[in-house]
This record gives structure tokens, sequence and C-alpha cells, in this order.
């Protein structure tokens, strides 16, 4: 007898199928970390495993591979968690799975993870294949396999681990990561049948529409406004190890040397959702599940936003991004609410995702430069940045750096030092708009997207409401800075404990002196002022409900 042959009969023995099968559970509850949500993620085994006993009529092969296959989806929701701080969701394999560029990002940048996973995926392929050729068929008759189906799918919402008004996003953020995507199936249900934000309104009176905007007016020459997202960057200076809070002592600040907290909605990774934000002065969280696939869901969608005010007023409006136009939809969602144009990866040139952000200042610069020689238009400039993105595995910060990061850590100390390169590239960048001060005044904002899961532990240690699935928590605390350039920029719009995303983008306009002539931004304005700087959480959430109903009304907002 073979090698092979005697293996085959040691795993077909059901002795071993159940061993297999006690030693899956103990994994998927080692990564589900939830006792009460077994029931449910086992359920779903053996309705993954009566699908295909019905197809196959093998049932070792069938048990196998189920495990197989939940098994691999929970690592790989346990991966996503901790580079992005979101599970793995049904959306990533419709939206993600199916774009080419995000695809390709993936295997570039998480190289490390990809790699090791597909190699497991094969492994698992290889083995199950001769599982498959050597079990023998069962004598089990269809209309009883077809019960066992039956049965079975009926016992998996009486496990269904969350309670009936119980929000799934939350799930998403909570490291449920055997139970999450199964879960996530459900809200293909929902998008089919159209529920979401509009279920909110259903039985409501419709509000008031806004007036018509008013002639645009600001006081003296209209500043230009740069808008600079610092890729996963956060205020290294409120964390006081590794002598983090004397080392970046000098950053993270405004003009006028105070620091300002940024509450945004995503952890980990999720660019994007930090951006509909700024771009569209809504919460992603009101759009429920679908809060990282609104790049795509809500393109044509949305009418009024800060590129469409700020082109009314007379401003050309552009992106810089480092990623590909099409990347989750990115480029063409921003161009349906307003931008003008969308400098992606090929138009600056990039050969790379990991430039030094001085590589996307120096595309801007050239930009600004040409615009300002053939243009008269004020312009308002968003520029993304990357450098200070995950992964960390790779030394990329310039030689000599390495006394930035001292704790021994390596991600984190990598981490470091890519976010001490990036903040002297702002500064270099800043010094470059000063260039030209007299002739064109000039506000720039700075504000991190989110933070990274290389200080996660960190600033768990140092805060105790640190929590992934609390979104008031300090592991959505980012910051923001303003810089007036050859101008002043009244701060007082910004004064908040904590200032949400959402509002960001009506304060800087308020700043400017360019919201008021908008009736939508300045009912922003006072929604902002009124809730104390928080949006989605805000304790009057009445109000911010009336104040969508009135995008809704005005036939800015589409919710269908």
């Amino acid at each position: 007898m073979t090698l092979l042959q005697k293996t085959s009969k040691l795993v077909l023995n059901p002795i071993a199928v159940v061993v297999a099968t006690l030693l899956c559970m103990a994994l998927l509850y080692r990564l589900e970390q939830q006792a009460g949500h077994m029931p449910f993620v086992m359920l779903c085994v053996a309705g993954i495993a009566a699908v295909l006993f019905l197809a196959s009529r093998r049932w070792k092969f069938s048990i196998y591979a189920a495990l197989t296959f939940v098994t691999l989806i929970a690592i790989a929701s346990t991966l996503k968690y901790r580079t992005k701080g979101f599970d793995l969701h049904i959306y990533d394999v419709v939206f993600t799975g199916a774009d080419p560029k995000a695809f390709a990002f993936l295997l570039n940048e998480f190289t490390l993870y990809v790699v090791p996973f597909a190699g497991l995926l094969l492994c698992g392929l290889a083995g199950l294949s001769v599982i498959f050729s050597r079990d023998r068929t069962s004598a089990v008759s269809t209309p009883r396999r077809i019960g066992l189906l039956v049965f079975t799918f009926a016992a998996i919402p009486i496990s269904y681990p969350l309670k009936a008004d119980e929000p799934r996003y939350f799930h998403y953020l909570g490291g449920y990561n055997a139970s999450a995507f199964f879960i996530s199936f459900l809200d293909i249900r929902d998008a089919a049948l159209g529920h979401g934000i509009a279920d909110r309104f259903a039985n409501t009176l419709a509000a008031e529409p806004f007036a018509p905007s008013q002639t645009c007016e600001a006081t003296g020459q209209k500043p230009d406004l740069f808008i600079v997202l610092s890729e996963s960057q956060t205020d290294l200076s409120r964390l006081n190890r590794y002598g983090l809070d004397e080392k970046f002592s000098g950053n993270f600040k405004s003009d006028d040397g105070k620091r300002r907290a940024l509450q945004v909605e995503t952890f980990g990774g999720g660019t994007w959702i930090t951006n509909f934000s700024l771009m569209t002065g809504m919460s992603s969280l009101d759009f429920g599940w679908r809060a990282p696939y609104l790049t795509t869901a809500m393109e044509g969608k949305i009418h009024r936003s800060l590129a469409t005010e700020l082109a009314r007023c007379g401003y050309r409006t552009a992106v810089l991004m480092p990623m590909e136009h099409g990347f989750v939809n990115e480029g063409p969602f921003l161009e349906s609410i307003g931008f003008d144009e969308v400098l992606d990866y090929n138009r600056i040139g990039a050969s790379k995702y990991a430039h030094r952000d001085r590589f996307y200042f120096e595309a801007a610069r050239e930009f600004i430069s040409e615009h300002r020689r053939t243009d008269g238009r004020p312009l308002f400039l968003q520029v993304q940045t990357m450098f200070a993105h995950s992964p960390y595995s790779e030394k990329l910060a310039e030689t000599g750096s390495d006394k930035i990061g001292t704790s021994g850590i390596r991600d984190l100390d990598e981490y470091v030092r890519r976010v001490a390169q990036s903040q002297r590239d702002f500064d270099w960048f800043l010094d470059q708009i000063r260039v030209n001060e007299n002739s064109h005044p000039s506000i720039v904002l700075e504000f991190g997207d989110h933070q990274s899961f290389a200080t996660s532990d960190l600033i768990e240690r140092l805060y105790p409401d640190f929590a992934i699935d609390d979104l008031s928590s300090s592991a959505y605390r980012s910051y923001f800075t303003l810089h007036g350039i050859g101008t002043s920029v009244d701060m007082r719009p910004f004064d908040f404990p904590k200032l949400d995303i959402g509002y960001l983008g009506a304060s800087l306009l308020e700043a400017a002196g360019l919201a008021k002539s908008s009736p939508m931004l300045a009912d922003l304005v006072a929604l902002r002022n009124h809730c104390n700087g928080r949006l989605h959480a805000c304790d009057d959430r009445a109000a911010v409900d009336r104040h969508l109903q009135r995008r809704i009304a005005s036939g800015y907002l589409d919710i269908n």
C-alpha cells in the first residue's frame, strides 16, 4: 500500500472526520472569540456540507470541504480585520473581488499575506481533490439528502447570533471572523429589497427643500484651497511612550499652535470612507453596512458636495490620488460629485504605490504651477498621500531615520519612521505654497484619514476606551491642522472638542468665507454648532435626520 493510499484511508476514517471537525471548531472559536456565535458558525458549515452532499453523494468529502471553506474564509477575514479593522464581507467579493485594480493593489502591497494564503488555498484544493476521488458515494437517497439540506438551512436562522434590532455594521467591526462573512449575506438580501437609509424616512413627513443658492461672495481675493489627506497618520505626539510625544512635539499643530482632534469612521484602512464623508458632508455610518462600498453604491446619487459648491464659487476642482482612477470606483465617484479632474496613479507618472509623500507633493506643485499660468480661477485641490500606509514589513523610510523608531516593535518603528518622513515632506509642501503667498493666498487643511493598526496595541494600553466596535472610542480619533498662507484663517469653525469628519469640509468653506451662499452648507454649519461637532452621534439625532431629509427634498441626495 502506497503512502497516498495509507493517508487516504486514515483521513477517510469516520473517527478522523470527527477529530478534524473538533479541531476546526476549536480554530474557528479562536478566530471568533464568542461561544454564543459558534452554533451559527457550525450550522453554516453543516449547510455547506449538506449542499455538497446533495450534489456529490460523498459525505466525508462534503464535511472536509465545508470545514476547509469556512476555515479559509475565517482566516481571510482575520487578515482583513488586522489590516483594515473590518471583517470580510460578501461585498468584498461582489465589488473588490471583481475590481482588477483593487486585486492588483492587494497582491502588490500585501504579498506577505496573499502569497501564504494562496498557498494554503492550493493545498486545500489539492487535498480535497484526493479526498473526493477516494471517498465512496453514499447510498442515502436523494429525498433524504434534500431533507437534510432543508433541515440544516431551517436551523441556521434560529442560531442567528445578533439581536433582531442590532445593526450588522457593528458586528463587522467586532472581529468576529468566523461568522461575519456569512452574516453579510443578509446585506445582499436588504440591497435587493431596497432596504437602507430610505427606511429611516419612509414614514416621515417631507421636509422643506433648501432655498436656491445665492451668489457666491467672498471678501477680497478668493484663496486657493488645498486639502492634504495624510494617509494612515495619527497624532503621535499624544502617545507618551518610547519618547514619541517629545519626538513629535512640533508636529500636528495648526498655525495657532493648537492640536485638534478629528473623529473619523474607519480604522486601519478604508481611506475612501473618510474621503466620502469629507467631500459630501454626510456620515458614512448613516448608510449602515454599505459604508465601505459607498463609492460604488452612491455614484451619481449625490448632487451637492464640497466640489460642486466650490465650482459654483468659480473654483477649478481637482484631486490627486496615488491609486488608479477605478480603484474601489473612487475616481468615477469623485467625478460624479463634481470634481473637474482626477489626477490618478497613471496621470502623475507613479511607478509604485509606496512613493514618498514628496513625490505626490511634487506632482501637486507642477499641477498648481501649470494651473496658475493658464487658468485664472482659484484652485481647490486635494492631495492624497500613501507613504505611511501598511504593510510595514519593508524598511521604506530614508536611511538615517532609524533613531526615530526605538520601541523594538518592527511594525511600530517602521510606521513611526514613515510618519516622521511624511511630516517633513508636508513641511516641504507648505514651503512651496509660501513661495507665492503674496500673489496667491492659500489655505492648507491637512488631516489623518484613519489610524494604522501598527499603533493599535500602544493606543489600547494608553487609552482604556479603545475599542474597534465602539465608533466613539479613541480608535477613531485622528487629527487635522490648518495653515493660512498669505491670508488669515478663522479658527472658530474648528474649535470643538472633537470634530466629526463630515463637518470638516463645511468648516473649511466657512473659514474661507464661502459657506453662507449655500443654504445646504449653512444648514450643515448650524447643525455642527447645535451638535457640538458630532454628526452621526449627535444627541439630537432628529436634527441630523431633518438635514438629510432636506437634502432629499431638494434633489441633492438620491436614496432609492
